[in-house]
């Protein structure tokens, strides 16, 4: 090809290198179809898991009714996840971090179904009525154990599977399937759950998800990262898992989002554990503890999906975060102060809504933004730490609010649905035994001699939670401050 001159010889070999660098570019970086896979099969194990977490919350009578216990020792069926969250976390920051995203996807996968199987065995016949409780506690801990190598994995799988553009948009699908567990428990438990005999049922039903979920993971995912890397930030080396928890416990910015964070998550598993008890004595029965607690869930992943994409688009990690974390914290106010008051099941089910609706839309938007703030400290560190401060926090806000919980007298609580009144118990606080805490649908050969409980009254559960939420919501909305450090590298990488 002729030129008429220099300049157009040089314009045309600019572009050709140009060229040449793009096609460069395509080859060092590419995504993959089988993402989509690997993240429906973390999906579908943390449905599961989340499906075991809370189904004893929402039929917290009938679970102490069958395994003659107290309304407290159920919510520890609950509680034990938190619990062992907080030192299994490390392990699976440290899990995904060494050994990838495969490795944690089994070990969770695995002892999640192990665990669901040992609960319904607790049901069995050859176990005796004294030891069944130690059976379903052992295998909710075994499963509790599950849970942090399912729920930390969304942002370390995202990072090392997806572009840039649909990194939060992934991480909010893979850590929104948990809280979708938690719905589906909600409705399912109350549905299959009238009287204590059911509680079998429901514990063999819970079985099939986790073992679909085990097979499409054992059989369906291969290798724990793609064959070429999405991004540059991918591709690029990371600080070990103790380098990068030091320098992650020394930047300031993420300590804020730790703490803040954490909270908001605490509160929300607290809220979840005592949904039942707080309706309960305001007039409300078990389904609707189920209904209020299934749509704040429905709405909180409507939420998330779409600060996913908003995110995804403007890059907005911070404003979105403030912004959907103060709405959520008016409305855990807003909550507080309705179910203070009998027959207010609409204005407290409206603001379950509302903190299911921002809540769960910051959830993915902050673990995003500790990944952000922290770069190029390793995904599963962040997110590790971010979800064990939750976990920490949701051990003491439960358990102060089983602590702040009042004795309900029966006279003041005339609408109360938590029990049965009857001529007996009706304006005193003798000890309700658990034989009341049945509905009318129980046989009379299922009434047995229970250990005694209270109505409890989580008013001031309610208050304390709500104070706490505005304070940590002050300190996010007026102290964090950063840069976003991996779509800086990211950036200067492809301008090079």
């Amino acid at each position: 090809m002729a030129y008429p001159d220099k300049g157009a010889f040089v314009m045309e070999m600019s572009r050709e290198y140009m060229k040449l660098l793009k096609d460069s570019r395509d080859d060092n970086y590419r995504v993959y179809s089988g993402r989509w896979w690997i993240l429906s099969t973390l999906s579908a194990a943390a449905v599961s898991n989340g499906m075991a977490w809370i189904c004893f919350a929402a039929i917290t009578n009938f679970t102490a009714a069958y395994y003659h216990v107290t309304a407290d020792d159920v919510n520890w069926l609950s509680l034990i996840y938190l619990v062992v969250a907080v030192p299994v976390g490390f392990v699976t920051g440290w899990v995904l971090d060494t050994f990838g995203i495969r490795t944690g996807m089994l070990i969770g996968s695995w002892t999640n179904l192990l665990g669901i199987i040992l609960r319904y065995l607790s049901t069995l016949p050859a176990v005796p009525e004294d030891g069944r409780f130690a059976v379903v506690m052992c295998g909710q801990g075994l499963a509790a154990f599950a849970q942090p190598f399912l729920l930390f994995a969304p942002t370390k799988l995202a990072a090392v599977w997806f572009p840039e553009n649909q990194r939060a948009i992934a991480n909010t699908l893979g850590s929104m399937a948990n809280p979708l567990g938690i719905l589906v428990s909600f409705l399912v438990s109350s549905a299959i759950v009238s009287k204590p005999s059911d509680l079998p049922t429901m514990l063999w039903v819970y079985i099939i998800p986790a073992a679909v979920a085990c097979a499409m993971c054992t059989l369906g995912v291969h290798r724990s990262t793609p064959p070429t890397p999405p991004t540059a930030s991918a591709a690029g080396d990371h600080e070990s898992f103790y380098s990068g928890m030091k320098k992650c416990v020394r930047n300031v910015p993420f300590m804020i989002l730790l703490v803040t964070f954490g909270g908001g998550y605490a509160i929300f598993n607290a809220l979840s554990t005592f949904m039942e008890q707080i309706v309960c004595p305001i007039g409300y029965n078990d389904d609707f503890a189920g209904l209020v607690g299934g749509m704040m869930i429905a709405f909180g992943l409507v939420g998330a999906i779409i600060a996913g994409l908003i995110v995804d688009r403007t890059q907005a990690f911070t404003p979105v975060t403030k912004i959907c974390f103060t709405l959520a914290v008016l409305s855990i106010i807003g909550m507080a102060l309705f179910t203070h008051f009998d027959n207010l099941g609409i204005p407290v089910a409206i603001f379950a809504v509302g903190f299911g609706l921002f809540g769960f839309a910051m959830f993915p938007i902050a673990l995003e933004l500790g990944v952000e703030c922290t770069y190029p400290v390793a995904e599963g560190t962040s997110s590790s730490l971010l979800q064990i401060s939750g976990q920490f926090q949701g051990i003491i806000l439960i358990l102060i609010g089983q602590f702040l919980a009042q004795p309900l007298n029966t006279m003041d609580a005339p609408v109360q649905q938590c029990i049965p009144i009857n001529t007996t118990t009706v304006g005193t606080l003798a000890p309700i035994t658990l034989a009341d805490n049945v509905t009318s649908a129980t046989s009379t050969t299922e009434r047995y001699q229970y250990s005694p409980i209270y109505i409890q009254d989580m008013s001031v559960p309610l208050y304390v939670y709500g104070g706490y939420a505005i304070v940590i919501c002050l300190i996010l909305v007026l102290a964090f401050r950063t840069t976003y450090r991996r779509i800086e590298a990211e950036q200067a990488t492809n301008n090079t």
